[in-house]
């Protein structure tokens, strides 16, 4: 998880979807202090508390892929002195999902290719990285 803080001055336009009981948006760039942040996902519960001039504070989530896989997205806002996040039910889903897309690969090719115990500890890692992500925006 990273933290970036600053004057929100730019949230630029974006492509709406609709996330099955909430909305998201896929901007094209945010800038947040000295931060350029580019395709970022944000679910339109925490981008109403996202006003241009303010001083926020945000969690992006960008995996271990670092957005290569899976998008970044913002996970959490500090607007105003009060604290927003996403759901923990849908936080703690994206990080199962997440260990299960990069622990398969993982534990499958240092497992063949070095040994299994090698792999499980892979696995385990991925689980440990994952689980840690949650802990940090939770706790955000």
């Amino acid at each position: 998880m990273r933290v970036v803080e600053g004057e929100l001055k730019l949230i630029g336009g974006g492509t709406w979807e609709d996330g099955g009981g909430g909305g998201k948006t896929v901007v094209s760039a945010l800038d947040i202090g000295d931060s350029h942040l580019r395709n970022i996902l944000i679910p339109d519960y925490l981008r109403n508390y996202m006003t241009p001039g303010e001083n926020v504070r945000v969690a992006v989530s960008q995996g271990l892929s670092r957005g290569l896989i899976t998008r970044p997205f913002i996970a959490a806002v500090q607007s105003n002195g009060k604290k927003y996040h996403i759901g923990r039910g849908q936080m703690v889903f994206a990080g199962i999902a997440k260990t299960v897309l990069y622990a398969i690969p993982v534990g499958l090719i240092l497992g063949a290719l070095l040994h299994p115990v090698v792999g499980l500890a892979g696995v385990a890692g991925v689980g440990f990285y994952y689980f840690k992500e949650v802990q940090s925006v939770l706790n955000f």
